[in-house]
């Protein structure tokens, strides 16, 4: 049952990965937020990425090079160290 919970916390870290990734995109792009499609995929990518995002730009110092911010990595590295603890969980579960 347990493992259960790990396998839908791994499928939603994948989501969220997948998420924030069309979250860099979009930002990237000059969006108007009156446009009635773009501007509402822009908004709610906002909504679930900016609150993560802010968090952890606020303990990690901006990862820039030139005119390029990395500092989205942070996050993919967080959900990557996550993934991993979630993934170890699950095998120490199933060795008991």
């Amino acid at each position: 049952m347990l493992g259960y919970v790990f396998l839908y916390l791994m499928v939603a870290l994948e989501i969220y990965s997948w998420i924030f990734f069309a979250y860099i995109i979009i930002s990237w792009l000059p969006i108007n937020d009156s446009d009635p499609i773009l501007g509402k995929i822009s908004r709610f990518l906002s909504a679930l990425c900016e609150p993560i995002y802010n968090a952890v730009m606020r303990i990690l110092p901006p990862l820039r090079f030139g005119m390029l911010d990395f500092s989205p990595m942070y996050v993919f590295l967080l959900i990557y160290l996550l993934r991993l603890v979630l993934s170890r969980a699950m095998m120490w579960l199933a060795t008991l």
